[in-house]
């Protein structure tokens, strides 16, 4: 007779099944992790699988919204860290980056790989919105107190496209191993701050800058 799991088993195995996803699909793509091989690593046959995740789009689509959960924890948490909007910004480029070295699979799932807006299950589709509206919204904030001037979405949008250019560039180990990773990101930020400081902000954006 099948031994029954409680729920909280069924969630730990499934998590444990997105771990191994992770890995998988982080180095052979979508397309080239399998089933098999997933449920091989476990000790399992594929057919035991099947019964936690009905498909691989299933399992990917799982492993994704778990990816962008941890992800957005980790930058919640960044933010929450002060009330002065300069160092809260400041912890917030921090917690990107260690996240995304800490975890390179869990940021693959998240940054390099993406699916038709139809076959995303509502639940990827709440957590990339919860991670897009962090990554903006300390940005809005610091337009909303006068640090800086412009439209938030754009302006957050160019401080996340350079510090994730940085971010692969690093993990490619394409980066000059003069100027260190953390300089190069602060010196970036701060030159998109410049351009986006609001008049009267000068002094506090000299001695902070977001990421």
């Amino acid at each position: 007779m099948a031994v029954l799991l409680t729920k909280e088993q069924v969630a730990d195995v499934r998590q444990k099944i997105r771990e191994v996803a992770e890995r998988h699909i982080a180095r052979d793509g979508p397309q080239g992790a399998s089933m098999r091989a997933i449920a091989a690593e476990i000790g399992w046959t594929a057919a035991s699988l099947y019964r936690y995740y009905a498909s691989k789009a299933e399992l990917l689509d799982a492993t994704r919204a778990a990816a962008y959960e941890r992800f957005s924890n980790c930058i919640e948490a960044a933010g929450q860290s002060g009330a002065d909007l300069w160092d809260k910004s400041r912890a917030i480029g921090d917690a990107y980056a260690d996240f995304a070295f800490r975890e390179p699979a869990a940021y693959q799932l998240i940054f390099a790989f993406e699916q038709d807006e139809k076959d995303k299950s509502p639940e990827l589709r709440a957590a990339q919105a919860r991670a897009a509206d962090l990554m903006t919204r300390y940005v809005r904030e610091m337009v909303e107190a006068g640090l800086l001037d412009g439209d938030a979405s754009e302006i957050a949008h160019a401080y996340w496209a350079v510090l994730h250019g940085l971010v692969v560039l690093q993990m490619a180990g394409k980066l000059d191993p003069a100027l260190p990773f953390d300089t190069l990101r602060h010196s970036a930020a701060r030159l998109i701050t410049r351009g986006a400081r609001a008049e009267g902000a000068g002094h506090a954006a000299r001695r902070s800058s977001p990421s």
